[in-house]
């Protein structure tokens, strides 16, 4: 079975979309009904399966590696943007900060090497997103079109946590591109918690330069809560890491053909101890 894992350089980065364009848009059978980890069972029966979870992109690599029928999309959103979205679930509180753009970085040289994963900008999805299919549909060649990205909405059947997460059903559109400009104060706030992000700006082409900082000058700090804390604990980040180990378990375990279910159980338990 193929699978196509969706991950994102954090939270609000539009994985969530892609999720519902490919179910909607080219034919796969088998699919989580929101967010699903890189180490989720797979179905017994089927010709691909896909999943999602932003954060994966510490879990993602060795599984790359040992499992040539793994495919990861990775969504990657100007983190200004990220940063100052919000989910519908928390309309009154930013969703997320820094600290996931950052511990992108840290994984994003060794995950941009692999063949089999393919970066796809948020800001090309929402303003050419049948461009942005046949990207996909090129790199990934066993995907069969059924409808155009474009119109997604008009075929869509998400569950509530997709609805949620989305916002609503909508057109796919690029209102979003931009939308820090509308809360400077936040992107203070982050920068002065998380350090400058100017030169990453640059290197994923969302500047060419670092005037941008001129429009954050004089302007107090938003210093408020998100919605996930502000940064990883030692154990948190431990706990994260070790689901690449459990995925690569169980890759292991299916190619000698063992049912993983219950390996998975023991090794969940296992996180939670941790």
């Amino acid at each position: 079975m193929r699978r196509i894992h969706i991950i994102g350089s954090g939270p609000r980065t539009g994985t969530t979309l892609l999720h519902e364009v490919m179910i909607s848009c080219f034919d796969i059978d088998c699919y989580s009904e929101h967010e699903a980890r890189i180490h989720s069972q797979e179905p017994v029966s089927g010709n691909i399966y896909l999943t999602k979870h932003p954060s994966d992109y510490y879990a993602v690599n060795l599984p790359l590696k040992f499992n040539s029928q793994l495919y990861v999309l990775c969504m990657i959103r100007d983190p200004r943007d990220a940063v100052v979205s919000k989910h519908n679930s928390h309309p009154d509180i930013y969703w997320a900060g820094l600290r996931y753009w950052k511990l992108f970085l840290e994984y994003w040289t060794r995950l941009n090497k692999h063949e089999r994963f393919i970066a796809i900008k948020y800001e090309n999805l929402v303003t050419d997103p049948d461009s942005v299919q046949d990207f996909i549909q090129t790199k990934l060649d066993f995907l069969k079109k059924n409808n155009n990205f474009s119109d997604y909405h008009n075929v869509v059947n998400p569950g509530n946590k997709s609805i949620n997460a989305l916002n609503g059903i909508r057109s796919i559109n690029p209102l979003g591109i931009g939308n820090w400009k509308n809360h400077i104060p936040r992107l203070v706030g982050q920068i002065k918690l998380h350090g400058d992000i100017s030169e990453d700006l640059i290197y994923f082409q969302y500047e060419k330069d670092k005037l941008w900082l001129n429009l954050l000058d004089g302007i107090e700090g938003d210093f408020s809560k998100s919605y996930w804390p502000e940064y990883f604990s030692d154990k948190d980040l431990k706990k994260r890491k070790f689901a690449e180990k459990i995925e690569l378990t169980n890759i292991f375990l299916r190619k000698i053909g063992v049912n993983t279910s219950r390996i998975k159980m023991v090794l969940k338990n296992k996180i939670r101890k941790k």
